[in-house]
């Protein structure tokens, strides 16, 4: 055991530090096969940084990695949950997006089969499993902190908050956290559902908020509580509805290219970032010493960094190494 935790935090510190690059330790043969949820589809905006991760966690410790991606979909997410558990694989890594009442079942399954589960990006509450991703409730509230400081709103200010408002959907917690802030604030706010098609192809909430704003000239931010593809679109809805750069101040989740671009411009304010690349690495480590070791329940929150135009050239550089 001593081996292998001294080859893990050698690897890590290198990993992280340097970039996803060919490793020059020596591997630790884990023998294990690991399905992994990945969230989104192959290479895309929210998604990248969590394959280069798990991908490195798997070539240090030797693993069969399989990846799969939903589109976000949560009921996908519980098809391929299952499709996993039929292979008798080592480790299953999942999203809670179905939440737990809706991964009950395949949970019940996996322990009655011995196989390891382990969340990341969205948690399972109540369940025990180790989880790598946001603090969800939290980063809501964190969120509409950073919105209100670096845009300088004040109460009376009309704010929209587009999200997932149905509770127990995945997101939600997170719009729960940012509108409390608001209240809490003095901010008015009005509160936009996405539809699950919007979620599939962010562009389609881009005439949505333009319509919004259309209708409501009075509004002083937008608010994006989780979804980096929305995020990534938000440049597109302000000079579609005739915005100037920090005409309206926007804020979301996710850095990709097109969030730097935007922040760059002065067309998005704040982006929160989940680090993925954890989300990615560290189920993969965590999954191999529950297996050998029995070390579980572990615990980390990853959403502590954010995006703005006062840091953007130095996160721009780590982006294009694929760690953030």
């Amino acid at each position: 055991m001593r081996r292998l935790l001294k080859g893990l935090v050698g690897v890590a510190f290198s990993t992280l530090l340097a970039a996803p690059v060919a490793l020059a330790q020596e591997a630790v043969d884990s023998g294990m096969t690991i399905y992994f949820q990945m969230g989104g589809n192959p290479g895309d905006t929210a998604t990248l940084a969590r394959e280069l991760g798990a991908r490195d966690a798997a070539r240090v410790l030797k693993v069969d990695l399989i990846e799969q991606h939903s589109g976000w979909d949560p009921t996908k997410m519980v098809v391929q949950a299952n499709e996993a558990l039929a292979a008798l694989p080592d480790a299953i890594v999942v999203m809670g997006h179905a939440g737990t009442d809706g991964m009950t079942a395949f949970l019940a399954k996996a322990k009655a089969e011995g196989i390891i589960v382990i969340v990341n990006n969205n948690e399972l509450p109540g369940t025990g499993l180790s989880y790598f991703g946001l603090d969800n409730y939290g980063a809501g509230r964190n969120l509409a902190s950073l919105t209100i400081a670096n845009g300088d709103l004040k109460a009376g200010d009309k704010v929209v908050v587009y999200g997932a408002f149905t509770e127990g959907s995945a997101g939600a917690d997170v719009a729960k956290g940012a509108t409390e802030v608001l209240t809490e604030a003095g901010i008015d706010f009005d509160t936009l559902q996405w539809s699950q098609e919007a979620v599939l192809d962010p562009a389609l909430s881009v005439p949505v908020l333009v319509a919004y704003l259309e209708a409501n000239p009075e509004t002083k931010a937008i608010i994006v509580p989780g979804h980096g593809g929305i995020t990534a679109v938000l440049d597109r809805v302000l000079k579609d509805a005739g915005k100037a750069p920090g005409e309206v101040i926007t804020s979301g989740f996710d850095i990709s290219t097109a969030a730097i671009q935007g922040v760059k411009d002065g067309y998005i304010t704040v982006v929160l970032d989940q680090q993925p690349y954890l989300q990615g690495f560290m189920p993969v480590v965590a999954a191999v010493l529950q297996k050998k070791y029995g070390l579980a329940g572990l615990q980390l929150n990853t959403g502590g960094g954010y995006l703005t135009k006062d840091n953007v050239e130095a996160l721009e550089a780590l982006v294009k190494t694929g760690l953030r």
